[in-house]
């Protein structure tokens, strides 16, 4: 809808030594096992479109994952 929401994010990534030089690999990280690694990210939204205001009160958590074409997240608001 053109609305322009901005978001910003930091977090942690955290992976025992011997897995690290795998994460790198930009062909074959998406395949390693998630539960093999700590991806943990908050995600903060602001926005001044009225439809989209409610974003700017939410605190938000998130867990993240490597796919083939980059990173998805799963993002959970905390109540």
């Amino acid at each position: 809808d053109a609305s322009l929401v901005h978001m910003t994010y930091s977090g942690r990534l955290v992976a025992p030594p011997e897995l690290r030089g795998d994460l790198t690999d930009a062909h074959t990280r998406h395949l390693i096992d998630p539960a093999r690694y700590y991806f943990r990210t908050n995600p903060l939204f602001e926005t001044g479109a009225s439809r989209y205001t409610w974003l700017n009160n939410l605190v938000c958590v998130g867990s993240g994952y490597l796919v083939e074409a980059g990173v998805a997240y799963k993002i959970a608001q905390v109540l």
